[in-house]
This record gives C-alpha cells, sequence and structure tokens, in this order.
C-alpha cells in the first residue's frame, strides 16, 4: 500500500511503490496456480519449457500486477 506521503498516479498500480506486498493467494486453486506460474517461468529461464509452458508465460508478458498475471495464466483461452 501507499505510504501517506506518497501519492499515486491514476496510471500506476498499487505494488507500483516499496513496501507494497502482494496479497497471499486466497484459496488452494490460486496457490497452485502460483505454483504452476512460478515452475513455467524457471522453465523459459532454463531453456527446459514445454509449448504450453511458453505460451503460459507468454500470456503472462504484458500484465502487470500478480493477479493480472495469475488471470492470463489461468486463461487458457
Amino acid at each position: 500500500m501507499i505510504g501517506s506521503t506518497e501519492k499515486r498516479r491514476p496510471s500506476e498500480p498499487e505494488d507500483a511503490h516499496r513496501g507494497w506486498v502482494a496479497p497471499t493467494p486466497a484459496d488452494a486453486v490460486e496457490a497452485a496456480a502460483d505454483r504452476a506460474m512460478a515452475a513455467a517461468e524457471r522453465a523459459v529461464a532454463t531453456g527446459t519449457a514445454t509449448d504450453d509452458q511458453r505460451a503460459d508465460v507468454r500470456r503472462m508478458a504484458d500484465a502487470r500486477t500478480h493477479e493480472q498475471r495469475r488471470a492470463a495464466f489461468r486463461d487458457h483461452g
């Protein structure tokens, strides 16, 4: 969250400032998606990704917040 001395521009997401902590997954489905996202990104980084993992990571590329990345990752269609 933004400190009292900082002002967020309308175009800036909440996590654009230091001290902001991403919310934890709300349930087991979100936690599983976060683990799968991390595994896909590691696989891409190490060159061992499957075609599906590369496509998942590409879908997340334009997302700014973690929640947007999770939604893009889960959107297979």
